[in-house]
């Protein structure tokens, strides 16, 4: 018998808020979530209220203006090329297009304006150009594959690229990270193997959720048999490195669903786990669904308060505000990195990967038929970006800082910028201290795990008076999404 989708989404969200909430992690959540003197933390202006997008990167994209295509290259007295670089490879390809993602993206059929194969050599040419410009003795430490669906690329493309890369000058301990979706790889174990015999040593599975009717919500393409089996031939393939990634506060999801997800992820006992709030981009269908349909503000903050629980009693370390490790030697280095003090240059190429090179942040074209043509060209596919002095540079530690497991080293911050924190955001910095977000040693400025909490918050109390004036203008306090989504 026939149902209509709309009455599809009302039954899930009804199935799931007759699950029973266990009782003890709902007490818990409970008290967390009472525990949290939420007036006086808005007051203070750390609301979680608001266009909400996990912050990822400094400037906001809705500050961004137009680059010239090598911009990057400037050199920089405060950021003088690295020595040890990261890489960040956009591969744009998906089975399908999910209801809620706003990264650049295209379906893998024969309408694309550049297959596969074509663009993995213009990939390859990219990255060649830019460490040319760049550094071309520089040693790659960390690779992270994201997309888009790294793992719908067939293994002549696999073998190609991580042949290139380990062409390349890498660390011994070079970490790469590939991001597999269930689909791709629940009943191929041999394209694991490839992975694997290539040099991948770390695979992130995109779970999202482990139930079936909110995944179709969401138009994923899997359910949650793939995910186990995916997992099961991640372990066959040798896999000693899996991250799984989940979303919460979705449609029809309810605080016990997302309870009971939780637990399920826990006894598989991987090696870490990414938890990401649905960042509703005004422009995606899932966010034109019926608004009933997902659990209320408050519920949401509790999702976000019973992951920290449930984590810490199974043993897990946080490492950042939304990452758990067993073990800090699995936790993944290039985002600690990245975000740190030192080592934070990442060399991105692909469709819609955005880099910092120098002191500039630059995002490359989302259209796949634009950045296929500029590469083609010899020219650099950079769209929009800004070059940073030193006061934004330092803005961007804390932004971005914040997100990571040591917080703000202060001889790392003082040795690279000639000033303690202290000295340059004393005020903003005991503030959240006074509020319970900040811990301040000798050693570092560091959350705490209510600042974990409010890291996004924390965040925004970094930006500096003009983004925050130009958000303001605009009636945006994180500006994370961009104005227009024609690409993706």
């Amino acid at each position: 018998m026939y149902i209509a989708a709309k009455d599809l989404r009302r039954r899930v969200h009804e199935d799931n808020a007759r699950i029973v909430l266990d009782e003890a992690v709902g007490d818990a959540v409970e008290a967390a979530y009472r525990g949290i003197d939420w007036d006086r933390l808005s007051a203070a202006g750390f609301d979680k209220h608001g266009d909400y997008c996990f912050i990822y990167s400094y400037p906001p994209v809705r500050v961004l203006e137009e680059l010239p295509h090598d911009a990057m290259f400037a050199r920089s007295d405060l950021e003088p090329p690295a020595d040890v670089l990261n890489m960040y490879l956009h591969i744009p390809y998906c089975s399908g297009i999910c209801s809620y993602c706003y990264f650049a993206k295209v379906v893998d059929n024969d309408n694309a304006p550049v297959d596969k194969d074509e663009y993995i050599e213009l990939l390859i040419r990219e990255i060649d150009a830019k460490l040319q410009r760049y550094n071309p003795d520089a040693t790659i430490g960390t690779v992270h594959f994201g997309g888009g669906t790294p793992s719908i690329l067939e293994e002549r493309q696999i073998k190609r690229i991580m042949g290139y890369l380990r062409s390349l000058k890498v660390s011994d301990r070079l970490e790469v990270t590939f991001e597999c979706a269930p689909e791709t790889i629940h009943a191929n174990l041999d394209k694991l193997l490839i992975l694997r015999d290539n040099g991948v040593n770390r695979v992130n599975l995109g779970v999202e959720s482990l139930d079936d009717r909110v995944l179709k919500i969401m138009a994923r393409r899997h359910g949650a048999d793939m995910t186990l089996r995916g997992i099961e031939n991640m372990r066959k393939a040798g896999f000693d490195n899996i991250n799984v990634d989940l979303i919460y506060a979705l449609p029809g999801q309810s605080l016990a669903s997302w309870v009971e997800t939780l637990k399920q992820i826990i006894a598989w006992d991987l090696e870490s786990v990414s938890v990401y709030r649905l960042r509703r981009h005004p422009m995606k269908r899932i966010s034109k669904l019926e608004q009933d349909l997902y659990p209320s503000y408050d519920d949401g903050l509790r999702m976000q308060l019973a992951h920290g629980l449930m984590m810490g009693d199974a043993d897990y370390v946080r490492v950042q505000s939304h990452k758990y490790a067993k073990a800090r030697e699995k936790m993944q280095q290039q985002t600690e990195l990245k975000r740190g003090v030192d080592q934070t240059q990442l060399l991105s190429a692909g469709c819609g990967s955005y880099g910092f090179l120098n002191s500039t942040f630059y995002w490359n074209t989302k259209s796949l038929g634009e950045w296929g043509a500029q590469v083609r060209q010899g020219l650099h596919p950079t769209w929009m970006g800004q070059t940073l002095g030193q006061e934004e540079l330092m803005r961007k530690t804390f932004v971005l800082g914040v997100h990571t497991s040591t917080g703000v080293s202060r001889a790392g911050f003082a040795a690279k910028f000639g000033a303690d924190p202290l000295d340059v955001f004393g005020p903003t910095i005991r503030h959240a201290e006074q509020h319970g977000l900040f811990e301040v040693t000798e050693a570092a400025v560091r959350p705490t795990e209510l600042g974990y909490f409010f890291g996004d918050e924390l965040s925004v109390s970094f930006y500096s008076p003009s983004v925050t004036a130009q958000l303001s203008a605009l009636g945006m306090k994180y500006g994370m999404f961009f104005e227009q989504d024609r690409y993706a």
